[in-house]
This record gives C-alpha cells, sequence and structure tokens, in this order.
C-alpha cells in the first residue's frame, strides 16, 4: 500500500503497515477466518486516533498486534521507527474489561506496574497516589475493586495506564459498559489528560460519536 502521508518516518509513534491476521477455526482446524486483512494505520505522537466499527470487524485484533500481545500474520508492525519485536514496552494498555487485581486496593493496583519496573515502594507508592489524586481518587487509595463504582474502576484503571508514563495509549472500548453520565465524565477526563500530556493515543469503540467528540482523526 503506497505511503501518501508527507510525514518524516519517524514522525510516527505507532505505524501498522499491510497487516493480516488470521487465526484458525475453533471448530475445523483446517478452516481459517481473516480478523484483519490488508490494514495500514499511521499515528503521529501526540495524536489521538479512533477505530469504529461494528463487533467483529478487527479493531481489537488491531490494537492486540500493536500492543505486541498478538503477532500478524503479514505485515509490520514500527514503534517510533523501530520495528516491534515482542511486548510494545512504550505502549500502556486499557482494556475493555476490568483488568485490576480484586486482592489489591486501588493505589496497590496503580503502584504494580511502576514496582515491577523497579521503582522502590516509596517512590511508586508516591507516583501511585498522585496519578490517583489526578483522576479524582485521591481519597480513595485504600478502597478495594469491589468498594468501586464502575465509572471509579476506570478511574483507576486509566491512573494505572498514565503512571507508567507511556508514549502510546492503547485503549480497547474501555467505557463501553459505563451508563451515560459516567462514560461522558470519563471521556472528559481522558480529554484532559491527553491535552496536558499529548500521548499518542489509539482508541477503539463502536460509538461513532464517541469517536468524533475524543478524536483528532477517525478511521
Amino acid at each position: 500500500m503506497p505511503d501518501i502521508t508527507n510525514h518524516n518516518h519517524n514522525d510516527y509513534a505507532l505505524e501498522l503497515l499491510d497487516i493480516t491476521c488470521t487465526f484458525r477455526s475453533r471448530d475445523d482446524a483446517g478452516q481459517r477466518y481473516t480478523a484483519v486483512s490488508n490494514t495500514t494505520l499511521r499515528i503521529n505522537a501526540g495524536e489521538f486516533v479512533s477505530v469504529v466499527g461494528p463487533t467483529g470487524c478487527g479493531k481489537s485484533t488491531l490494537l492486540n498486534i500493536g500492543a505486541g500481545l498478538l503477532e500478524s500474520s503479514l505485515g509490520e508492525v514500527r514503534v517510533f521507527g523501530e520495528p516491534l519485536r515482542g511486548i510494545n514496552t512504550r505502549a500502556g494498555y486499557m482494556f475493555q474489561s476490568d483488568a485490576l487485581m480484586p486482592w489489591r486496593s486501588a493505589l496497590d493496583n496503580v503502584m504494580m506496574g511502576l514496582q515491577y519496573r523497579g521503582v522502590p515502594d516509596s517512590e511508586a507508592r508516591a507516583q501511585g497516589q498522585v496519578w490517583l489524586e489526578r483522576v479524582g481518587l485521591g481519597e480513595f487509595g485504600d478502597r478495594y475493586p469491589h468498594q468501586l463504582s464502575g465509572g471509579m474502576r476506570k478511574r483507576t484503571a486509566l491512573a494505572q495506564v498514565l503512571a507508567l508514563d507511556p508514549d502510546i495509549i492503547l485503549m480497547d472500548e474501555p467505557f463501553s459498559a459505563l451508563d451515560i453520565q459516567t462514560r461522558q465524565l470519563m471521556e472528559n477526563e481522558v480529554l484532559d489528560l491527553w491535552a496536558a500530556k499529548k500521548k499518542a493515543v489509539l482508541f477503539i469503540t463502536h460509538d461513532l460519536d464517541e469517536a468524533i467528540a475524543m478524536s483528532d482523526r477517525v478511521v
């Protein structure tokens, strides 16, 4: 697929180039189906891009390939100009489902990624608290996920991602299960944080209105 953009190669935070991804059928090992076919998507550093489409059209597959959680059958992924090998360590991933550890408090969940990166506990705790305050949960750090509302759990998950200071944020329909009022509050929260940090964002949704309201570009 020709590149019709005028940007230099290193301007892109994430490039999904001529991606095709096929899977074996669970019911018949001889059958294969194609989730994504010959798809190219480039995201500039600091750009907010939404991918819109119905359930089953391959949106989440594309996101997982960009995260390095799934390997494409054909094509290449580049991160800031470099070929992706394995997990995309420059990306943070906010899942559609609740990925918080139920036995850890909100603060402990936010700290977890920092601890895995070797940040000392005292520093991780301080950074985690800062991010909980940024998402309006500064007084709820000792609460466990089951003690939080759906919107509060999503805020915790957002703080968990942002605490790692990723260059790229991948979001897989993160607000689809929320009521409309909470969803709008979360959308505004994400936009405020994005405006302050200007990370590259790849946002997956089936809601065109949501995509238009939040994005620089909709594909």
